[in-house]
């Protein structure tokens, strides 16, 4: 009997205190959840058992909002070695896809090494189509939507690019992208275990490896453990615990990736502390997003940051503990709130108070190391939101740079209107003002939910 098909989505994050710091053990993060969603259908493809040898099987990816996304792979179990998997992009069919896309690759090998090694069946073809909720781009304002699908199902925008022409807001879509494929193919080839909720053990394990094997250095996880368990104050695990996977098809790979998921390296546990729900946005408020039409390479800024740190060691460790401290007192204020009573649910100035001292540290540690984690023109646009009615504060989230900032207002329909016919046609007035782009608020809020099942049918003319 064929797998049902099924569907889950993940949401975006933003990193609203601890950047930096949570690449090391010794210190936490704070991170909200976002009601932005990547989701990924996965349903049985008919056409692809038709045309694979009987060694193979074919799963095609289709990002169906993008133009030139379809992606073709076939999945070859005839390889040496106990239940090897081997993944391969066809690139010689002008119908699909020739450029690579590593997140979804690596996803579809790890996940799919790891079933076959714990005997489960995945011999069926599969159709697998990714859609993001809009604000995980800036161009969603001006997209085209003139090729909506037939159904007439409005619930997902057709932004009108190719992926590569697409500005990504920041908002985690590729740990989101990971993890609810992750999910998606789990649920799909497991047929054993069919219910409604998810193995969210096992999710997060692979999701971190196969995020980490695709951005080819292992990272903190936090948007990853976000994605998998929703908003939460996060430790992440010791970067061993993915370092002794090793590489896809070295000898070895299978049962070590299966050690690894399982948790059943004596040696190395995984040891990341995930706290979700302990940290919650009070109803007095609201987060919202502000999105300036740029973005950032986190990358090499957080590899000169710590290259700083390392020279700097005892100047960055001050910083840093001052920070740690800052992010301690984020938390203990919004749980305040979260309990209050009456008007001592909107008593927000020892909480504005405490994200302006954590934004002067990040300033001075983006003086000292010569990186614009709060770049000149964000720190205009902060403090031009900060004086406006009902908002309490904002940061540049996680590496910081010049993706769409994080603000926490006053939660009513007026303040939200307000800000943003304030910052309609705002432009900065210091030497960086062309740094940015189009400002404008994002949809989206914070959620407290992780990945989740969907229900098929929401999907119904894209996939």
């Amino acid at each position: 009997m064929p797998p049902t098909p099924v569907a889950t989505s993940a949401p975006g994050k933003v990193f609203f205190a601890g950047g930096y710091l949570v690449l090391d053990r010794a210190y936490t993060a704070l991170v909200f959840g976002l009601n932005a969603r990547i989701h990924v259908h996965v349903a049985e493809w008919k056409e692809g058992s038709e045309t694979a040898e009987s060694t193979q099987q074919q799963i095609l990816v289709q990002s169906p909002q993008f133009r030139d996304a379809k992606w073709l792979y076939t999945i070859d179990r005839s390889g040496t070695g106990s239940n090897a998997v081997a993944v391969r992009q066809v690139r010689d069919d002008n119908a699909y896809t020739k450029s690579a896309n590593k997140f979804v690759e690596t996803a579809l090998l790890y996940v799919l090494t790891y079933l076959s090694y714990t005997s489960r069946d995945i011999d069926t073809a599969a159709k697998v189509t990714i859609l993001a909720d809009d604000d995980y781009y800036s161009h969603s304002s001006s997209s085209s939507l003139t090729e909506q699908p037939s159904s007439g199902n409005q619930r997902f925008s057709d932004f009108g690019v190719s992926l590569s022409d697409a500005h990504k807001t920041g908002l985690g879509s590729s740990a989101a992208l990971t993890t609810a494929l992750t999910a998606s193919l789990v649920a799909f080839y497991d047929r054993e275990n069919a219910a409604d909720s998810l193995p969210l053990k096992t999710i997060h394990n692979l999701a971190q490896a196969t995020h980490c094997a695709a951005q080819g250095k292992v990272g903190s996880g936090f948007d990853v453990a976000t994605a998998v368990y929703g908003s939460c104050l996060y430790r992440r695990f010791t970067p061993a615990v993915l370092e002794k996977v090793g590489e896809s098809g070295s000898e070895g790979f299978s049962e070590r990736l299966r050690l690894c998921i399982e948790d059943l390296d004596p040696e190395q546990k995984w040891d990341a502390e995930v706290a979700s729900q302990a940290v919650q946005v009070p109803d007095s408020l609201s987060l919202i997003m502000c999105d300036v039409d740029c973005g950032s390479e986190t990358p090499g800024m957080v590899r000169n940051l710590l290259k700083w740190r390392k020279e700097n060691t005892e100047e960055a460790n001050a910083l840093w503990t001052a920070l740690q401290q800052g992010t301690e007192d984020v938390c203990t204020e919004l749980t305040r709130l979260s309990k209050a009573d009456g008007e001592l649910k909107h008593d927000f100035g020892r909480l504005s108070q405490i994200i302006q001292a954590n934004r002067r540290l990040v300033r001075e540690m983006s003086a000292k190391s010569k990186v614009p984690v709060e770049p000149e023109v964000m720190t205009e646009l902060l403090d031009y939101c900060t004086s406006l009615p009902g908002v309490v504060g904002g940061v540049c989230p996680g590496a910081g740079g010049y993706d769409a900032v994080a603000l926490l207002v006053r939660n009513d329909t007026a303040t939200v209107q307000q800000l943003a016919a304030a910052l309609d046609g705002w432009k900065g007035k210091g030497g960086q003002a062309d740094a940015i782009g189009k400002v404008r608020l994002l949809g989206v809020k914070q959620d407290q939910t992780g990945v989740k099942k969907e229900h098929a049918g929401l999907y119904e003319g894209w996939s």
